[in-house]
């Protein structure tokens, strides 16, 4: 059961972080504008993080399975969004220093590009 879970929670976030990679990749100059913008609104950065704390503990509690497969692929997209999502809620700060030194954007779309493509490749083999 927890493969069949992990399959389908492969085929829709795989192409997600896939398009979401390009996109900042190709569009980096207006990801550093939407940053600058949920830095200047704690109402937008919470709900980002209720968010990111929903879709982890959902792929947590259905998909956490650690072996040598593809599946921890999915498992560790869980665990990332839960604690990024428990770290903007309680830590807001912390994670506002790590964005605001802004040179990351140019490159930020690199690893969802490649989770995504290995997830998405290794479900499917």
């Amino acid at each position: 059961m927890d493969m069949q879970i992990a399959h389908y929670w492969a085929h829709v976030f795989g192409p997600f972080l896939v398009i979401l990679g390009l996109w900042m990749l190709l569009y980096s100059d207006n990801l550093g504008k939407i940053v600058t913008s949920i830095k200047g609104s704690p109402a937008c950065f919470h709900i980002l993080g209720l968010l990111q704390l929903l879709i982890g503990l959902i792929l947590v509690t259905q998909c956490n399975v650690w072996n040598m497969s593809g599946v921890v692929l999915v498992t560790l997209l869980g665990w990332v969004f839960l604690i990024r999502g428990i770290l903007s809620l309680f830590f807001p700060q912390l994670l506002m220093k790590f964005i605001a030194r802004g040179k990351w954007t140019k490159f930020a779309g690199i690893v969802p590009l490649v989770w995504g493509v290995l997830m998405y490749w290794t479900m499917m083999s």
